[in-house]
């Protein structure tokens, strides 16, 4: 089959498809949708899938365009210079989303909501500097995915727990090297994992999630995760677990 522009090269240059993305989006679709057959849901639940379909439409359409610059400083040099990036639109649909997100989640203090949208966005992009290697941004999801799972509110948001299905369903296809996430697939774990922090945490944990995720946006910014990884001996590891081939 012959996927065009969905199709990319690996960390080891073999053309793979970024099919895993547009399916954890089609899981979560499909999931709150079964639920609200099952159930109905409120329009709470509603806007949340809402809010995770436009990250992963916005990480989907970077996926399709060519490369541009890269990391946060390329695109805001890029900014700078009167060039509007996929990144930048990217960005600015993340953030619009998380606002949505959580302003829809209801009423409490200025200071968690703020620090519930910072959690929301910085986590998606730091699933997309995860889905480097086989496997890896699944790996970082699941337990999150798992927790959510068994100690939030399923009910009002059906969408994560779709996404973590999808997840198990794409988890050995990324480890083969079959399909990768790609964008729109790795914004998307992101986003739901920080939408299941959010709907599980207290509000001081919440804060310094949020700052941890930020702080590792910034540390990409200078050393990549593999880097980091490759340090730490159980890291390397689990990050090798499954793979098709070691690096």
């Amino acid at each position: 089959m012959r996927w065009g522009r969905l199709a990319a090269e690996n960390h080891r240059g073999v053309l793979v498809p970024r099919a895993l993305g547009p399916l954890l989006a089609a899981a979560a679709l499909a999931w709150t949708a079964a639920y609200d057959l099952l159930r109905e849901v409120g329009p709470e639940a509603w806007t949340l899938l809402l809010g995770g379909l436009l990250v992963s439409a916005a990480g989907l359409v970077d996926d399709l365009v060519p490369t541009g610059p890269r990391g946060l400083r390329g695109h805001l040099r890029a900014l700078a210079g009167g060039r509007v990036t996929t990144g930048i639109v990217k960005a600015v649909v993340t953030i619009g989303a998380s606002v949505v997100v959580v302003a829809r989640l209801g009423p409490g203090a200025a200071w968690e909501a703020v620090a519930a949208v910072g959690l929301l966005a910085a986590s998606a992009n730091v699933w997309n500097g995860l889905d480097v290697r086989p496997g890896r941004a699944l790996k970082a999801y699941l337990p999150i995915g798992l927790a959510f799972v068994l100690a939030g509110d399923v009910a009002a948001a059906p969408v994560a727990l779709g996404v973590f299905l999808g997840a198990l369903v794409a988890l050995p296809f990324d480890l083969r090297e079959l399909a990768m996430l790609g964008d729109a697939g790795s914004n998307l774990l992101g986003f739901s994992a920080g939408l299941g922090l959010v709907l599980i945490l207290p509000g001081w944990a919440l804060a310094l999630a949020a700052a941890v995720a930020v702080a590792l946006n910034l540390v990409a910014e200078t050393m990549t995760f593999s880097r980091a990884i490759e340090r730490a001996r159980p890291l390397r590891w689990l990050d090798g677990l499954g793979r098709l081939r070691r690096d």
